[in-house]
């Protein structure tokens, strides 16, 4: 009998990639969206997944959607609340949009907890479950069933969101762009391909539980980064080192720290003792072959 796997964001890029993986390999798949009449999630049950609607603001409708499951990939998105309240809060301290959109993370992460918890107490028989780090000191009986997966720095953000990260035109008309880089430029930093998540997971399945993994695709400085984007669209960028305090002026309202102070983090610390895909397996999609494959010009 196939196993089934509940899929939270079932119809968002990390969802839809596990959505998808897991699909192949012949679980049952049930995902999980708020509005389960979208075309989106239409789409979904149009290949024989179970597509349930549950709220992460209502605890009890996840109970009921993670019933029967052996394993539940789940996410939140800090970027939605985020953005819904950027233009009103941005007007007030930089940091205030941030710690509202991780005040809201942090309530719906730890309704997911207690909801997985709950069925595993009834049930007893989660193999896995796979959050994020701050959720899961809620429930610390769900250590010995659980997996992370810390998704590096996601290589579409040139492309999807390059205003924010400052990425810019040159004011000189010669067509080059310029990066204004809150980290050493010779720096590494972990980038991942988005749509890689549903291998990332399916690798965690197989693994021992408490598995603490990077979700990376490729190790590079943003130089690096930059020189192979160019050498696939035909852009030349020069990186500039700025201060974290010269980004947020570039881009006010707290989105210009948030990315500078996520740089300058990843730049400073790194990811510590997490476990790279390497490791355990391969993820093959490296940093030169995911721009060929989605930037042609």
């Amino acid at each position: 009998m196939a196993k089934t796997i509940v899929v939270l964001g079932a119809t968002g890029i990390q969802g839809g990639s596990v959505v998808a993986k897991f699909l192949s390999l012949g679980w049952k798949v049930r995902g999980i969206t708020q509005n389960t009449p979208s075309p989106s999630a239409q789409a979904l049950s149009s290949q024989g997944i179970e597509v349930v609607s549950a709220d992460k603001d209502d605890p009890a409708s996840l109970v009921a959607a993670f019933s029967g499951a052996e394993v539940i990939f789940a996410v939140t998105n800090f970027w939605e609340p985020f953005y819904r309240k950027y233009a009103e809060l941005s007007k007030q301290e930089d940091q205030v949009a941030g710690e509202y959109a991780a005040a809201i993370e942090t309530h719906r992460g730890k309704a997911i907890v207690d909801a997985a918890a709950k069925i595993l107490q009834e049930e007893g028989k989660l193999e896995r479950f796979m959050s994020k780090y701050p959720a899961l000191l809620q429930e610390k009986d769900l250590w010995e069933k659980r997996s992370l997966l810390n998704m590096g720095i996601y290589m579409t953000n040139v492309k999807d969101y390059g205003d924010a990260f400052r990425l810019k035109r040159k004011d000189d008309g010669s067509g080059e762009y310029i990066y204004h880089n809150a980290s050493p430029n010779a720096a590494e930093h972990t980038f991942v391909v988005p749509t890689d998540a549903g291998s990332l997971i399916e690798l965690l399945v197989r693994s021992p539980s408490k598995q603490d993994l990077l979700g990376v695709s490729e190790a590079a400085s943003f130089a690096t980064f930059f020189e192979i984007w160019g050498q696939v669209t035909g852009n030349k960028v020069t990186c500039e080192e700025v201060t974290v305090e010269a980004h947020d002026r570039g881009r006010p309202g707290g989105l210009g720290r948030e990315a500078a102070e996520s740089m300058a983090s990843s730049a400073e610390f790194g990811w510590g003792d997490l476990v790279l895909p390497k490791d355990v397996s391969s993820i093959p999609c490296e940093i030169k072959e995911m721009f060929e494959l989605t930037c042609s010009a």
